[in-house]
Order: C-alpha cells, then sequence, then structure tokens
C-alpha cells in the first residue's frame, strides 16, 4: 500500500506538533512545506525530510504528487486554502477554526462534498486520552447525572518565547481581519465549546464577561474573560473561565496553557487537566465520589500525544480505514458556538442558540 504524500501549509510553530505524527508514521511522508517565509519553509523541509518547498499555496497545490495538506496558517486563510486544495484533489486537515464566518463555512463543505475528499478539523483535545477516559466515565454513570462543567484556561509563559507577544511573536492573532475575532477566541473559546460538546452536549445559550489586559502599548489580551452557558434539553450549566498569568513560567516548549476541567454530577465529580507543561505533576483524571478519591494515570497523557493521535486519525481516514472525529458539519457547529461567544462579548449580553 502506497504511503500517504502530504504538503504542510503554514510552518510556524504549531507545525512541528502537527508533523509529528507523520514522522512518526510508517502510513504517510511529509514531502512539500509551503510558507511565505522562505527561509523557515527551507528550515522546516530539511527537519522534516520533505522533498520540496513552496512560497506560494496556489503553486504548491499544483504538485500532482500531494495527495493531502495540513493547513496551518492564520485563521481567515483557513476557509479559502481548503477550498482551494478540496478543488484541486487534496484531502484536507485543518487547524481550528473551519473558517471564521458561517458562510465561509457552508462553502468549505460544499467544497468538500463536490470533490469527495475526506476534510477532517483538527481538533487534538479531543484526542486526549484522558479526556476519552472521562467521557467513558461519565457514560458509565460514575459520577450520576452531569449537572455541571467548569473549564478553567490559564496562559503563561513559556520558556521558549511561543506566544511572547511583548516581544513580538505571534501579532498576527491581535489583528480581527487575520484572527477573525478577539486574540484567543479560537484556542481557548472554541477548544472549551469543543470539550462541553464532547463531554456534555449541545449548548442553547451564552453569557461572556470580558475585560482586556494590556500586553504592552497598542496589544491587549481578551483576559480575563468568563463565559456561562446551558447545555441544550439538559439542567447542567457550563463555564469557562480565562486568566492571563504573564508571570508564572510554564517549563514548555509549546503554548503555555492549561486547561483544567471538572464535571460534577448527581453522585460525584471529575477532574482532568491538560497541560503542555511536562512537569505537571498532578494526575491528568481524579474521580471523586463516596468520599474516595480515584487517581487515573497513563503514560499516553503528554500534550504532544493528542497531536500525534489527531494525525493518525487523519492518515486512517483518507486511507478509508476510520472517519475524521470531527468533520466538517461538527466544526460549523463549534464556529457557531464560538461566534455567539464572541457576539455576546461584544455586546453585553446573552446570544440564545437555534437547535437544528
Amino acid at each position: 500500500m502506497s504511503r500517504l504524500n502530504v504538503g504542510i501549509i503554514g510552518a510556524g510553530h504549531t507545525a512541528g506538533l502537527h508533523a509529528k505524527g507523520y514522522e512518526e508514521s510508517s502510513e504517510a511522508n511529509i514531502i512539500a512545506v509551503c510558507d511565505t517565509n522562505e527561509d523557515l519553509a527551507i528550515r522546516r523541509a530539511l527537519d522534516w525530510g520533505a522533498r520540496r518547498y513552496y512560497k506560494d499555496v496556489g503553486e504548491m497545490l499544483k504538485d500532482p504528487e500531494i495527495d493531502a495538506v495540513e493547513i496551518i496558517t492564520p485563521h481567515a486563510l483557513h476557509a479559502p486554502i481548503a477550498i482551494a486544495a478540496l478543488n484541486a484533489g487534496k484531502h484536507v486537515s485543518m487547524e481550528r477554526p473551519i473558517a471564521t464566518s458561517i458562510e465561509q463555512a457552508g462553502e468549505v463543505l460544499k467544497a468538500a462534498q463536490a470533490s469527495g475528499k475526506i476534510l477532517q478539523a483538527y481538533e487534538p483535545s479531543l484526542f486526549y486520552k484522558p479526556l476519552l477516559d472521562a467521557r467513558s466515565l461519565i457514560d458509565a454513570g460514575e459520577i450520576g447525572r452531569p449537572t455541571g462543567l467548569r473549564i478553567a484556561a490559564t496562559i503563561g509563559k513559556s520558556i521558549s518565547g511561543v506566544w511572547n507577544w511583548a516581544e513580538g511573536k505571534d501579532l498576527w492573532r491581535f489583528d480581527v481581519n487575520q484572527a477573525g475575532g478577539s486574540p484567543m477566541l479560537f484556542d481557548i473559546g472554541y477548544q472549551a465549546f469543543a470539550i462541553s460538546l464532547f463531554l456534555i452536549g449541545s449548548v442553547e445559550k451564552i453569557d461572556v464577561w470580558q475585560q482586556t489586559t494590556k500586553i504592552k502599548e497598542g496589544l491587549e489580551i481578551d483576559a480575563p474573560s468568563t463565559a456561562m452557558w446551558k447545555h441544550f434539553q439538559s439542567s447542567c450549566l457550563g463555564s469557562l473561565s480565562l486568566t492571563y498569568a504573564p508571570d508564572r513560567k510554564m517549563r514548555t516548549v509549546h503554548h503555555p496553557l492549561e486547561f483544567r476541567i471538572t464535571v460534577a454530577g448527581t453522585r460525584g465529580e471529575i477532574e482532568i487537566i491538560r497541560s503542555s507543561e511536562p512537569t505537571q505533576l498532578d494526575p491528568p483524571v481524579v474521580l471523586r465520589r463516596d468520599g474516595r478519591r480515584v487517581v487515573y494515570g497513563q503514560k499516553t497523557s503528554a500534550f504532544e500525544d493528542s497531536f500525534v493521535r489527531a494525525t493518525q486519525n487523519f492518515i486512517n481516514a483518507c486511507a478509508g480505514k476510520e472517519e475524521p472525529l470531527l468533520r466538517g458539519a461538527e466544526a460549523r457547529q463549534l464556529l457557531i458556538l464560538t461566534l455567539a461567544y464572541y457576539e455576546s462579548a461584544r455586546r453585553g449580553r446573552s446570544v440564545s442558540l437555534q437547535q437544528g
């Protein structure tokens, strides 16, 4: 069986996490890299053993040897590149979000259906083993009926300089035309909703309170912020608390980000920790019930592992072995929720969503 030949579009830091899955796979090769920064494209091509590099996406998509592409660019470029790639007959895996507007998302879905190619919305948090284990415990009734979901997200300071905005890195996130919203809208808000839908289900109403923190002159981040929501046809309420802690050093070479997720039920509660910090010592899953505390520790709880598993899902989907965990339709639903979050923060009032 021939290997899947992949082209990586966007060679920044996150691309390294995506590439790891291909490097560890015997079923795929990275054969091309595309980035507007030629030096970066060349360096990444050498790192990953790619045969060629491109500065122009259009030229890359003409390459007949490329079977699939990974899109890891500023958010506003996701949809147009995905549509072009699907029209060129390539399978597509794209970083969150699928688009920056509902209309654009619809165009991406149409292109995927017309092409007959795989469209995967890349969401590594859904491949995080402790989260999967927590879902199994919830489904087994270990905490009873879920009544509350609390997500606490903290952004710290990476020892590698990733997301060190004060030094002028990753500033496209602060340009609404490139980011599609506020700086952390899709990295935090979208991811929180992906987790909440996976663990509990659909959302029908969202309310957001948001402040900003000055990073330096002319640069503000959308934190601290708090969101609350009600799950559809359920008594379960959810919340997200986002904290920006620039003085908290995280010993990670990746994004300095930590999620602490608690699901409370009528019988007990589960806590899940997802952190990019490898020295984080707390167990990834804790079940509290009947006066007891049960700890679950998985060897595959490393931050990078969830990216490898997401990439393997895409490789298998392209080979017809399984379906993408997060397809275009689900990604569109997450986009709607995230834009509702943004609208609530902007207008200062709750937003209700239609179901179906």
